[in-house]
């Protein structure tokens, strides 16, 4: 409880200070805390009090350790605890093998094995091997130990390493690893050598003597002529090659050659090609053929013409893509057909100009353009652009009220036209116009007429003037939208048209007469909560 003080007021005996009950109570009050505090209540306790922020020394003093907390306890501050008072008074220490319990002021030593060694330095315990043992990155020599080669893969042995390093063939000396593809080996003790086993060649300084045509596996050559005869030729006799009717041959060197002299056509089998329909003998030349007919990738090209005159002739000029069409200065003339963009071009010698469709846009003619057009837009000639621009039609004087739509009677400065649903009509007053919706069946939001873009708040409050007309179109639908005296009262309709108005196009007309309240309400009369205040100034 916060101190409470006696008013003893500002003047003596001026009234304003607490009378002696209030007085009184107040420093009951004060004193019933205190007994509170530093007592049961009605007896204060005898000797020493500790405060919170008083510095005292505790003696013969329980402290209970579940419902109080010691923190920042230095050590200096403890006297001896023997084990027996502490929950945990050991510490256990496992190995790979057993574990064992050392209790709290024993000592643990931490001894190494055969190539372990130890050390302790201040707080630290350091395990390290000593030059005894073997690791994977350390470089050592080994003696007098046995190696299993089924246990063990022995690599990057060195030549130098081995007792013997090179083996010996034929008088030919091969270092381990080493590679000899050509070694020159003695057989002179290779009385069973196979001369199948024989390879590379063998010059004629390596062989004495003659060798006999029986001592080759293959001794002749068989000719054999174009009606299967065959004539045998030993090795070491004459073979004559004779030139026929048209035909001589030579001799020179190691070649023999056969020339073709003029052959008749009758000496030939086939004489003549026949092109389209048409026989052309061997020798003779064709100017023209009937019925040709070119299939598969084929191609025609020179300086002549192509003249097709039959009905059902047709030529195709396919191109994938405008930028595949050949140099336009090469075939003046020339159709194309752009295949990729579907348009049709022909060739001006300058350029591939486009030809146009009734599919074709007007915009695709380079003095047309159709830039920012519109619905009723026209085009009309500049010819100071030399092209047609868009433009809006411009038609004679008219006057407003020669619309059927629109009625004006004697208008003057200052007068509007006002939508009525069906047409426009002439209005004398300032219109400002609320696009009313719904939240639901809670509350109506509005749109325009002062309101932001987007919606308004649920349920806002509309503030209009007198003297203005105000048009509220209902588009909330379900919700008739009522002008109202009272919250929940009756309809005000002075100046209101179509009081009630619901549905897509509803709309509440309101021109505030000057003796208007200076409060209305707004309310849907299928929905009391969608209520809102009209404040009028």
């Amino acid at each position: 409880m916060t101190k409470q003080t006696i008013n003893r007021g500002s003047a003596a005996n001026d009234g304003t200070g607490d009378n002696l009950r209030a007085g009184a109570a107040k420093v009951n009050e004060n004193f019933n805390e205190l007994y509170n505090v530093l007592g049961d209540g009605t007896t204060l306790l005898s000797g020493n009090y500790i405060t919170d922020a008083s510095t005292s020394v505790l003696t013969n003093k329980s402290i209970n350790g579940s419902n109080n907390t010691l923190t920042n306890i230095p050590s200096s501050a403890l006297g001896s605890l023997p084990n027996t008072k502490l929950d945990n008074s050991t510490i256990t220490v496992s190995g790979d093998t057993g574990s064992h319990a050392v209790d709290l002021g024993d000592t643990l030593t931490v001894e190494g094995g055969t190539g372990i060694a130890t050390t302790v330095t201040a707080d630290k315990v350091s395990i390290a091997i000593d030059g005894v043992v073997l690791t994977e990155t350390s470089t050592d020599t080994l003696t007098n130990k046995t190696i299993s080669g089924s246990t063990n893969t022995l690599t990057s042995i060195g030549n130098s390493s081995l007792t013997n390093n090179t083996v010996s063939y034929g008088g030919i000396s091969l270092a381990l690893g080493g590679v000899d593809a050509t070694p020159a080996f003695d057989l002179a003790d290779a009385t069973n050598y196979p001369t199948s086993s024989l390879s590379g060649t063998i010059t004629n300084a390596q062989l004495a003597g003659s060798i006999a045509n029986d001592k080759l596996t293959n001794n002749k050559i068989t000719i054999v002529d174009t009606v299967s005869d065959t004539q045998d030729i030993n090795l070491g006799t004459n073979l004559a090659i004779v030139g026929g009717t048209g035909i001589t041959t030579a001799a020179t060197a190691n070649q023999i050659q056969i020339n073709l002299g003029g052959i008749p056509n009758s000496a030939l089998d086939n004489s003549s090609v026949t092109i389209g329909s048409t026989a052309v003998n061997l020798g003779t030349t064709l100017s023209s053929t009937a019925n040709l007919n070119l299939t598969g990738t084929s191609s025609l090209s020179g300086t002549g013409t192509i003249d097709l005159t039959g009905a059902g002739s047709k030529a195709r000029f396919d191109f994938a893509g405008y930028g595949t069409l050949p140099t336009a200065s090469t075939y003046v003339g020339m159709y194309a057909y752009d295949s990729t963009g579907n348009r049709p071009y022909y060739s001006s010698g300058a350029g591939w100009v486009r030809i146009l469709d009734e599919n074709s846009s007007v915009s695709v003619h380079t003095d047309v353009n159709i830039s920012g057009i519109a619905d009723n837009y026209i085009l009309k000639w500049s010819s100071s652009q030399g092209r047609f621009n868009v433009a809006a039609e411009s038609g004679g004087s008219v006057a407003i009220n020669d619309l059927t739509d629109v009625t004006v009677s004697s208008p003057q400065k200052g007068h509007t036209l006002v939508y009525t649903g069906s047409g426009w009509e002439m209005g004398q007053t300032p219109v400002s116009q609320f696009v009313v919706t719904a939240n639901g069946s809670s509350a109506y939001r509005f749109d325009g007429a002062g309101f932001p873009a987007g919606t308004s708040g649920d349920n806002p409050d509309l503030h209009i003037k007198k003297g203005q007309t105000y048009y509220f179109r209902n588009t909330s639908g379900g919700h008739p939208f009522e002008i109202r005296s009272s919250a929940g009262g009756s309809a005000y309709n002075t100046g209101v048209t179509d009081n009630n108005a619901s549905g897509s196009s509803g709309v509440v007309i309101f021109h505030v007469p000057m003796d208007a309240p200076a409060t209305l309400y707004y309310q849907c009369s299928s929905h009391a909560a969608m209520l809102g205040t009209i404040n009028i100034t």
